[in-house]
């Protein structure tokens, strides 16, 4: 089982190998979502998630999710996945 710690660190690993396209310094938070097979984190520009600027938003439609049981890194749209999302529960990824 992997763990929120461990998703993190495989996050941060995951976007050392493939950097997101956007505008802005890449900020993942310390919040993030879990069901019973996924993590999924809150990540995006800095400037958005932190200082509120609104050109710095994503509208790219992307979810990332981390498997809890495997660990794998995965992107999907979040439009067909919205039901999966909106069912999610809040939970705490601080980094270390």
């Amino acid at each position: 089982m992997v763990t929120i710690q461990d998703a993190r660190r495989l996050l941060e690993q995951y976007f050392a190998e493939h950097p997101p396209a956007l505008s802005g310094e890449l900020y993942i938070a310390p919040e993030w979502f879990e069901d019973e097979h996924d993590y999924l984190p809150v990540w995006g520009a800095k400037e958005f998630l932190v200082d509120g600027l609104e050109p710095y938003a994503r509208y790219d439609n992307l979810a990332i999710f981390v498997d809890k049981a495997s660990g794998v890194v995965r992107q999907e749209y979040h439009t067909p996945n919205f039901e999966k999302i909106r069912r999610m529960t809040p939970v705490d990824a601080p980094a270390q």
